[in-house]
């Protein structure tokens, strides 16, 4: 199902609801000490919100970090082309492998990327790369009415277990050792026009291509439901961007 997962954004910017402008607003978020900056970004895709990290910190050294070799090799490649490639690096890793040194990076940048370690799993395990006062910037799925549907609630229920509401997303932050410092709900284009329309353009294409190979259509059939249930229920739950500073002194 690996193949059909990656053709299945195959030409896709982002692999997951997002947006220029999302990134930019989260951006402001931050308030760095100075210009010189250690950034990581984990899940960083083919470089999206990389890049524009980059030009909004022009004098900062970015690790970029991802486990599919060739999301890798285009960032660099891009990099390359935009001549910020002294300062934006891209490495094939697992966020589950990371061997920085601790207390090493400014800003830790997890754009749709955080719910794989699991939200409370990456503010924990990520905190000790920070410097003290060192930022964590992440975007993750939060519920953000007080009475998701039943359809929703079962769905994320068994999708990921860690979804919550952002009330408790930020006691969290807290119970970890950091400093919350603000947060948004993303628009629904992030999630309609930037996401799930080309997706499922590469899903109907998947469909017609490999529509007698089981796995292939299992992961059309998945996502598509997936889709469906967010364009009906769009009211029920977003990608929250949460700001927060680690708490001086902490390890």
């Amino acid at each position: 199902m690996k193949e059909y997962f990656y053709q299945a954004f195959d030409g896709m910017t982002r692999f997951a609801p997002g947006s220029t402008e999302s990134t930019l607003r989260a951006m402001k978020m931050y308030k760095p000490k100075g210009k010189e900056l250690k950034i990581l970004d984990i899940g960083c895709g083919i470089g999206a919100h990389t890049l524009l990290l980059a030009e909004n910190y022009p004098e900062a050294e970015i690790t970029a970090i991802d486990i599919h070799k060739p999301h890798i090799d285009t960032l660099n490649e891009t990099a390359k082309q935009r001549g910020v490639s002294d300062r934006v690096h891209g490495e094939v890793m697992s966020m589950f492998e990371m061997s920085f040194p601790d207390g090493y990076f400014d800003l830790i940048w997890a754009e749709g990327s955080i719910y794989i370690a699991g939200f409370s799993n990456g503010l924990r395990d990520w905190k000790r790369f920070l410097k003290s006062e060192g930022y964590l910037i992440c975007s993750e799925i939060s519920w953000i009415t007080d009475n998701p549907s039943k359809e929703s609630r079962s769905f994320w229920n068994a999708a990921y277990s860690q979804m919550d509401f952002i009330s408790n997303k930020i006691k969290q932050i807290e119970g970890a050792g950091y400093v919350p410092q603000g947060y948004f709900i993303c628009p629904v284009t992030d999630w309609t026009e930037n996401y799930y329309n080309p997706l499922r353009k590469n899903l109907d294409r998947i469909a017609e291509e490999y529509g007698d190979i089981e796995e292939a259509m299992e992961l059309v059939t998945s996502l598509r439901e997936e889709a469906d249930l967010y364009e009906r229920n769009s009211e029920d739950y977003s990608y929250v961007f949460y700001a927060m500073k680690k708490c001086r002194m902490q390890k």
